[in-house]
């Protein structure tokens, strides 16, 4: 990011808000420059804007980060993720892994469970595969002889799916409950794969 943008946005993290003179004065640009930066960012859905009028002179405008703006900050969420698993799988049964991996897939699935209902199986694998890719995973799909295949082309949980397989299997039990039907696994990028696939064979009825 352009180095005065970047400024803005650190000092909007830092100080919560700031108008067009405290970030010029900070900065030691003129208002004029950090306006134009300012546009760019509001633009950019990074900041937004709010007048606020005083009980003296003229209104001046509030500026404060947009929740879009976090994702320009460093973020470790894969670390603190990775050891809750590590504790988790350290002191659960197997029976308890399997029970959440269950309870996982079923509320992720009932988040979308309302942009399925009324397709045919091949509507759902195509809004299954808008899903997916709306969930950072890259994903398509395509006909095949015998059912339907999905390719997912990124991996949004690669940070902590290769030590954790339970992360995968409740992928491969969400999209299972979307389809409503049985969805065999092809390839797995914790494997060493370049990608995910998936195989829904479309002559098995729907499970619901």
């Amino acid at each position: 990011m352009q180095r005065t943008r970047r400024q803005i946005l650190d000092l909007l993290k830092l100080r919560g808000s700031a108008t067009l003179e405290e970030l010029s004065r900070e900065i030691g640009l003129s208002s004029v420059t950090i306006r134009a930066h300012l546009s760019v960012l509001e633009r950019d859905d990074l900041i937004t804007s709010e007048e606020v009028r005083g009980r003296v002179g003229r209104p001046h405008f509030l500026y404060t980060l947009t929740e879009f703006a976090q994702d320009q900050f460093p973020v470790s969420y894969h670390l603190v993720a990775h050891r809750f698993l590590e504790a988790f799988e350290s002191v659960a049964t197997v029976e308890q892994r399997d029970l959440v991996v269950q309870l996982v897939a079923e509320r992720w699935a009932a988040e979308n469970a309302g942009r399925l209902q009324g397709k045919g199986l091949e509507e759902r694998v195509a809004e299954v595969a808008r899903i997916r890719s709306e969930e950072g995973a890259m994903a398509a799909w395509e006909k095949a002889e015998g059912g339907y295949r999905l390719r997912q082309h990124h991996c949004p949980a690669s940070r902590i799916s290769g030590g954790h397989p339970e992360v995968c299997r409740a992928e491969l039990e969400y999209i299972r409950r979307l389809l409503g039907v049985p969805v065999e696994r092809e390839e797995s990028a914790p494997d060493g794969q370049n990608k995910c696939s998936y195989w829904i064979n479309s002559f098995i009825v729907n499970l619901d």
